[in-house]
């Protein structure tokens, strides 16, 4: 009867690096177009009108609310930090009037680790 370790192969792991061809440049820095400074614009930055922000966590959950172009602008911006590895790991939304029950206010903390994805659905009223 084989033993357990006889049953496993062994994996290399490589990077994809040190796995493709690495491309020779000869290029002189003057030979290339300059890349644009300004990015394209992209209609989720407009801060005119609302949107509904749907967040689904690792775990399957969907979290929505109903926010100001502003507010997601916000949140959208934390978020680039937050994965580029700058600031809090987690983003504060104030739920305004929506579900408040008896209470003064209402915030979710989202943590960053925990968001597998997020949609932007923007309206204008």
């Amino acid at each position: 009867m084989p033993r357990a370790r006889e049953k496993f192969k062994s994996v290399i792991s490589l990077s994809l690096k040190d796995a493709l061809p690495q491309e020779n440049n000869t290029e002189t820095p003057g030979d290339k177009d300059p890349e644009p400074t300004t990015p394209p614009k992209d209609d989720t930055t407009d801060e005119d009108g609302d949107a509904l922000l749907i967040i689904t966590m690792v775990n399957g959950l969907q979290k929505e609310y109903d926010l100001s172009m502003k507010e997601v602008t916000a949140f959208l911006s934390w978020y680039k930090k937050r994965d580029a590895g700058e600031g809090p790991g987690f983003y504060e939304i104030d739920e305004h009037d929506n579900n408040k029950g008896p209470f003064e206010s209402k915030k979710d903390y989202v943590v960053f680790n925990n968001i597998l994805m997020f949609e932007v659905n923007k309206y204008k009223k």
